[in-house]
């Protein structure tokens, strides 16, 4: 089952300079744990509306596409992101088709 991990750098959590280069192994680690299809840093994004083109200046730091076999897994395998510890946040979406969330928006609204 496939799923979208985004990781978000809540309240400016950030990774102190002494501790970026043990935290870039640690990330390795993590992401190769994950086995990702896809993954993404958010850099350099656009926000676009009706009215407004503005640059992104959101807390979304990246976002990971990967598989487990259930949602208890995958948040599992969220929990040992070495983020957490420096005030990262994860969420996760379990992957559904367009027809699927089309149906459930519709029965939402009923």
């Amino acid at each position: 089952m496939k799923f979208l991990l985004i990781s978000r750098h809540t309240n400016g959590a950030e990774i102190p300079e002494n501790e970026r280069e043990r935290n870039l192994q640690e990330m390795g680690e993590w992401i190769a744990l994950l086995k990702p299809t896809q993954a993404m840093p958010i850099r350099g994004g656009t926000i676009i509306t009706a009215n407004s083109i503005e640059q992104y200046s959101g807390d979304i730091g990246g976002a990971i596409v990967f598989e487990a076999d259930s949602l208890h897994h995958a948040v599992a395998l969220a929990k040992k992101s070495p983020g957490l510890k420096h005030g990262f946040t994860h969420e996760i979406f379990p992957e559904i088709s367009l027809s699927q969330a089309a149906h459930e928006k519709v029965s939402d609204q009923a």
